[in-house]
C-alpha cells in the first residue's frame, strides 16, 4: 500500500490510494490528504484483521447474489424448491434490485410488514424471512457484508395450533369406518407413528410379523415439479433408520392387507395407488386421508402411540424415539403430550418427614428460631415450650416442658452470641 497521489484535474486536486484486496485492485479518492491518510489507515487495520469489504462485490444486488447461493446448496430437491419459490415469489420483487452492501434494517422491516400487509400467512412470513436471513448470513460469510441487517426483526404472532390426539375408541371407529384397502395404511400410521414419506414408501421385505416388528429403511418422496413419486434409501436424518414393534391391531390389518392385496414386485411399495404405483402425497392425503378424517392432519397420528403409553402409565419416551427420533424429548414430553400426564405431588423436602417430628418430640425451637437476645423473650417463635439461653420460656400451651437435655450444642447466657 503506498502513500496517497496527488492527482490534479480540471475540477481541482484529489488524493488516490490504491491497494490490492483478495486479488483485485482497489482505487479511492479524497478531497484532501488528510482524509486520504485515515482511509489508508482503515484499510491496513482491515486487512490484517481480516474483515476488509471489497467496495465493488458489495455494490451486487440481492437478485444476482441468491441466484449465485441457490446454485451452491446442498439440500434436498424439494427444500431447494421451496427456497426457489419464497425468493421468486416474495423477496426478489421487493429486494432484488437493492445491493446487498446497501440493504439496512429498515429495509427488512419494511419486507415484513408488506408480506403482512399482502394477507399472507403469519407462517408464510416467517418462512420467507427465514429465506432471505440465510442469504443474507451466507452474503456476511462471503464479507460482502459487516454483519447481516436481519437482526431481532419482529414477526406477527403464530396463532397457536390444537393437537388431536387419539384416544383407544376414536382408533377403534376410525379403522372400522375406512375402506378395507385402506385400514391398513392408517392402522399402521396409528400403530408406529412414522412419517407419511415412511409409510407410503414402506416395502414387504421390511415387515417380520413372526418377530412383531417392521424396519423403516425406505421413503417415498414427490418431486416438487413435474415427475413421478419414487422411492429412495435416502431418510431424512441418521436417526430416522430404526426399528418399530407392531401392536397387535396394526399386525391383524398388515396380515389381513398382505393376503388380499399382496403386490407382486417386492420393489413396489405395500401400499400403492389404484393403478399399482407408489401414492403421491397430495393424492392420497386427497383420496385416503382427508375422506377418513376430516378434523386431523396426517402428522397429529403421530402422537397417538405416544399418548397409548403416557395413558397406561408407561415409558413414553422409548415410543418418543421411534415416532420422533430427532426430538423425541421435547416434542413428546413436554410440548405435546403434557395434558395427559397423571398429576405428580411436589417432593417435600429431603429432612420434612425426619427433622419436623424430631424437633415436635423434644419440644425443642432450632438454634435459628432463637432470637440473639436473651432478655427479649417475646422474639422467640411460639412453637411450644422452648430452650433458650439456659431458661424455659412457656409456649402456647404453657406447660412446662421435661427435664431433657437440648438438642445439639447448649447455649448459655455467659456465652458470646
Amino acid at each position: 500500500m503506498s502513500s496517497p497521489r496527488k492527482l490534479i484535474h480540471g475540477r481541482g486536486t484529489s488524493y488516490e490510494i490504491t491497494y490490492r484486496i483478495h486479488g483485485r485492485m482497489v482505487r479511492r479518492r479524497f478531497p484532501t490528504r488528510a482524509a486520504a491518510l485515515d482511509a489508508m489507515a482503515q484499510a491496513r487495520t482491515r486487512i490484517r484483521a481480516g474483515t476488509h469489504l471489497a467496495p465493488a462485490e458489495a455494490r451486487i444486488t440481492l437478485a444476482a447474489y441468491a441466484t449465485r447461493w441457490i446454485a451452491g446448496l446442498q439440500v434436498a430437491q424439494s427444500t431447494g424448491h421451496h427456497y426457489q419459490l419464497s425468493l421468486r415469489r416474495h423477496i426478489l420483487p421487493a429486494l432484488g434490485h437493492v445491493p446487498v452492501g446497501s440493504l439496512r434494517r429498515s429495509d427488512i422491516v419494511a419486507c415484513v410488514a408488506e408480506l403482512s400487509a399482502k394477507g399472507l400467512a403469519p407462517t408464510t412470513v416467517e418462512s420467507t424471512y427465514t429465506v432471505l436471513a440465510m442469504v443474507l448470513r451466507s452474503a456476511t460469510y462471503d464479507r460482502l457484508i459487516p454483519a447481516s441487517p436481519c437482526f431481532k426483526i419482529k414477526l406477527p404472532p403464530i396463532p397457536a395450533r390444537g393437537l388431536t390426539v387419539f384416544t383407544p375408541d376414536q382408533i377403534t371407529a376410525i379403522l372400522a369406518a375406512a375402506k378395507p384397502q385402506h385400514r391398513a395404511v392408517l392402522a399402521t400410521a396409528i400403530g408406529t407413528g412414522m412419517r407419511q414419506g415412511e409409510l407410503l414408501g414402506l416395502r414387504l421385505a421390511s415387515i417380520n410379523l413372526l418377530r412383531r416388528e417392521l424396519a423403516v429403511e425406505h421413503q417415498c418422496l414427490t418431486p416438487a415439479g413435474a415427475g413421478m413419486p419414487y422411492l429412495t434409501e435416502t431418510l431424512k436424518t441418521a436417526a430416522s433408520r430404526r426399528v418399530i414393534p407392531l401392536p397387535r391391531f396394526t399386525i391383524d390389518a398388515l396380515s389381513e392387507h398382505i393376503e388380499n392385496y399382496t403386490v407382486s414386485d417386492d420393489a413396489q411399495p405395500l401400499f400403492t395407488n389404484p393403478h399399482g404405483g407408489p401414492w403421491r402425497r397430495g393424492a392420497f392425503n386427497d383420496s385416503v386421508w382427508k375422506p377418513t378424517l376430516l378434523r386431523a392432519r396426517a402428522h397429529h397420528v403421530r402422537h397417538a402411540r405416544a399418548a397409548a403409553h403416557l395413558r397406561q402409565h408407561t415409558d413414553c419416551r422409548r415410543p418418543a424415539r421411534q415416532s420422533h427420533p430427532d426430538q423425541a424429548r421435547t416434542q413428546i414430553d413436554h410440548r405435546n403430550h403434557g395434558h395427559l400426564r397423571t398429576p405428580v405431588p411436589a417432593p417435600k423436602p429431603r429432612n420434612h418427614r425426619r427433622t419436623r417430628p424430631r424437633i415436635q418430640s423434644r419440644r425443642l425451637t432450632p438454634l435459628r428460631y432463637a432470637h440473639r437476645s436473651p432478655a427479649n423473650p417475646v422474639a422467640v417463635p411460639q412453637l411450644g415450650p422452648c430452650w433458650v439461653a439456659g431458661h424455659v420460656e412457656a409456649g402456647v400451651n404453657g406447660a412446662e416442658p421435661p427435664a431433657r437435655k437440648p438438642m445439639g450444642r447448649s447455649i448459655s447466657p455467659r456465652q458470646p452470641w
